[in-house]
């Protein structure tokens, strides 16, 4: 005979603990990420992040973006000598350069150069993830998922 129990986290909040569809108890992240792209191929122009499906990294209805890894290539036609300055950014459009909360700032690469980073960041919710150089080109990968707000 089975006994059927709670598990509560212990800040008092009354949080429950969940298992998956797989049967996993959920201690961590609740989804698995997924790959979205974007290519900077002008400089100074906002490019958003997009999976194959054409889904951006942008505003959802309750829910907010949380963002896993992060993969950062350039080209080899980028300045030998001076580089290229990266920024990935939360905007209010797709195509916005304005940045309204810097996620990586003057990121630094030279020509032909890879970057990968980890983290478990959570983007603000209703806002576009986007990606601009000062010099061509540039290509990233976000991994990542959402979460209800």
């Amino acid at each position: 005979m089975p006994i059927s129990f709670n598990i509560e986290d212990g800040r008092g909040t009354g949080n429950l603990a969940s298992v998956s569809s797989r049967g996993e108890l959920i201690v961590n992240k609740t989804e698995y990420s997924c790959p979205f792209t974007a290519e900077a191929a002008v400089i100074n122009t906002g490019y958003n992040f997009t999976d194959t499906d054409g889904n951006s990294i942008g505003p959802k209805a309750g829910k907010q973006f949380v963002v896993t890894e992060i993969l950062v290539s350039t080209n080899r036609d980028v300045g030998a000598t001076s580089g290229a300055l990266i920024n990935i950014y939360e905007a209010d459009s797709p195509t916005s350069t304005v940045v309204t909360k810097n996620i990586i700032e003057d990121l630094e690469m030279i020509r032909n150069q890879r970057i990968f980073m980890s983290m478990n960041m959570i983007l603000t919710q209703g806002k576009w993830l986007n990606i601009k150089t000062d010099d061509n080109t540039v290509r990233a990968t976000i991994w990542g998922y959402y979460i209800d707000e």
